[in-house]
């Protein structure tokens, strides 16, 4: 129902809003798809770019925490440069033997080497002996011989099955005065040179701060977010709070992926370390990485926007140019279905609408002489018809008799006989005795009176008839027996059907250079549909059949069709108070002659020779 209902729309919008409407979805549409697709386009592209640029920026990172972290193990061979040092790990001796003079000599050679390297923060030294011996040097803290239960320690296993230093993850130690120190640790195994027999291990504790300190220096945006997980899991290091919190431990190897935390998306970038087996982990905001897209964005939807602007007002003046030839032969088109043929449309083009615009030109007109033609036809017809009522009655036996009769009743008292008979004569002579079409208001006026007078007898005293037409206005040209079938029919419908008493009165006035004849009686009057009815058909109905005819319709189709559309009868009535027929006239003077003056032949000539 609601498709159908579009339909029904869509075929009731103008042809304009058509073209409008296919203009916009055909310019819009490609428009949207394009800058879309632009649009996602850069910005997978930019994705891609910032993803591999970071990936490049923690692999770098990580190379330079390895590169510190191989320093470490460098100085945890240093034992292998001190032959005393490697015989004192050898040596069996019961816990807490302190060493002799050259082995402690040694080892105070070997502290001094390690801690003063310059490269590696390192806080702490630890020598275990498998037979015994034992040297431990912790932060901030006297040496000592003794170590029990070292071998517990969780460091010892992975150590034992490798050659290669062990990095000990984030820890907490604590010197000789119980003051705490976080490090993270290196244990190695250290083996005889001669004969490879495990001798002990050497662990080196680094103080975590200055592994901060790196990694601060290598990390300088404002928004990105660094995270160094050890392989238990344990954090080493954080930059801003967003990682403190996170489950990193599952992170191993390399990648780069998106993330969303606390409904931010964010670009996640990690990598293990083969020297170290920890891992770095790197966030930045999307909305950081993509700036660059978000101008890219509102360019090209201000771009956008511009080019859609430009479709619009092109769309419109394209449409109008087509749609306004087509508009204003449909304005045309109902001018002549009103009835105004002498109408015409301009021709702009030569296209299709130029060409249906000349073929209506030339169809009006021929239209235009049909109408005409058959008006002719049907006047020769009525003329005829008359000529053959003429030559079947003599007028001046009619005349004779009417005289006959007058002079009989005068002779026998009377007088009322005697004026019918006179102004029959009269109403007789008028309307068969002259060929002209337009005669002066004067003789139209003097023929409706003389019909009046007639009627006034016949009704008595129930009629009265009033003329109010200024003196001005007699000599002026109207069409012959236009008025007394106007005033006919204002006696057979106000008052021949009871109405009792009633006036018609006859007026005549200049109007914006034209003539306004009034004819208005205060009968009964017309309800609106009957109004309306009468109103169409003066206005569409075809011309009366038979030798009367004289009737609204009659006078109208006459007057429109000797002046021009222009001018006709218009009616105006209502329940109770009467009606009212206007006749619109040209004001066409008389010649001494009786016929049209020479301004109105040239102006009404066409519609002359066809009366």
């Amino acid at each position: 129902m609601r498709r159908m209902d579009l339909r029904d729309t869509l075929h009731r919008q103008p042809l304009l809003h058509k073209f409008i409407l296919v203009s916009l979805v055909l310019i819009s549409l490609p428009l949207l798809v394009a800058s879309t697709v632009s649009y996602l386009g850069y910005s997978a592209s930019i994705q891609r770019n910032v993803g591999k640029y970071q990936g490049d920026a923690v692999r770098e990172l990580t190379a330079n925490i390895d590169t510190y972290m191989k320093e470490l193990g460098l100085l945890s061979t240093l034992p292998y440069q001190q032959p005393e040092v490697m015989r004192f790990l050898a040596s069996a001796r019961q816990e807490g033997r302190p060493p002799s003079f050259d082995e402690r000599a040694a080892l105070e050679e070997l502290v001094k080497l390690v801690f003063t390297n310059g490269r590696v923060d390192v806080v702490g030294l630890y020598l275990y002996g498998e037979r015994g011996a034992a040297y431990v040097l912790r932060p901030d803290s006297a040496a000592h011989f003794s170590a029990p239960g070292w071998r517990e320690e969780s460091w010892v296993e992975a150590a034992s099955r490798t050659g290669r230093g062990v990095y000990i993850g984030l820890h907490e130690v604590r010197s000789t005065s119980g003051a705490p120190f976080e490090v993270f640790s290196l244990a190695r195994k250290l083996r005889s040179l001669e004969t490879g027999e495990d001798l002990g291990y050497i662990v080196l504790d680094v103080d975590v701060r200055s592994v901060r300190s790196k990694l601060d220096q290598m990390s300088t945006s404002p928004y990105e977010e660094v995270a160094l997980v050890d392989n238990q899991g344990s954090t080493v290091y954080t930059k801003g709070t967003g990682l403190s919190g996170e489950p990193l431990a599952g992170y191993r190897g390399a990648g780069t992926l998106n993330v969303t935390r606390e409904g931010r998306e964010e670009l996640l970038t990690y990598r293990t370390s083969e020297v170290t087996g920890w891992t770095t982990v790197k966030t930045v905001p999307m909305a950081v990485l993509l700036q660059e897209t978000e101008s890219v964005r509102r360019s090209i939807v201000g771009i956008g926007l511009l080019c859609l602007l430009l479709g619009v007002v092109l769309s419109v003046w394209l449409s109008l140019r087509i749609t306004r030839p087509l508009s204003r032969l449909r304005s045309v088109m109902k001018r002549v279905e009103r009835g105004e043929l002498g109408v015409s449309v301009p021709i702009e083009s030569r296209d299709e609408v130029g060409q249906l615009s000349q073929t209506f030109n030339l169809m009006v007109s021929r239209l235009s002489d049909l109408g005409y033609r058959l008006y002719e036809s049907e006047i020769r017809e009525k003329d005829s018809q008359i000529a053959a009522l003429q030559s079947q009655i003599n007028p001046h036996f009619l005349y004779n008799t009417l005289g006959s009769i007058s002079m009989y009743a005068e002779l026998g008292g009377s007088r009322e006989v005697v004026r019918m008979t006179n102004n029959l004569s009269r109403l007789l002579r008028y309307s068969i005795g002259s060929n002209r079409h337009e005669v002066p208001l004067s003789q139209e006026l003097e023929h409706v009176n003389g019909y009046m007078a007639i009627q006034g007898i016949r009704y008595e005293e129930r009629l009265t008839f009033i003329t109010e037409i200024g003196e001005e206005l007699l000599g002026f040209a109207v069409i012959r027996l236009i008025l007394q079938p106007v005033v006919e029919n204002c006696i057979i419908h106000g008052f021949e059907k009871g109405w009792g008493s009633g006036t018609i009165r006859l007026s005549a006035v200049r109007e914006n250079g034209c003539m306004r004849i009034t004819v208005a009686d205060d009968g009964p009057g017309m309800e609106p549909i009957r109004l309306q009815e009468l109103r169409r058909k003066i206005l569409e109905a075809p011309l009366p059949d038979g030798p009367g005819g004289h009737g609204l319709v009659n006078v109208h189709r006459r007057i429109a069709l000797r002046y021009g559309n222009r001018y006709g009868l218009t009616v105006d009535s209502g329940p109770g108070r009467g009606t009212s027929v206007s006749l619109l006239l040209p004001l066409v003077s008389m010649r001494e002659d009786g016929h049209p003056s020479r301004e109105r032949e040239e102006r009404y000539a066409d519609h002359t020779d066809r009366g």
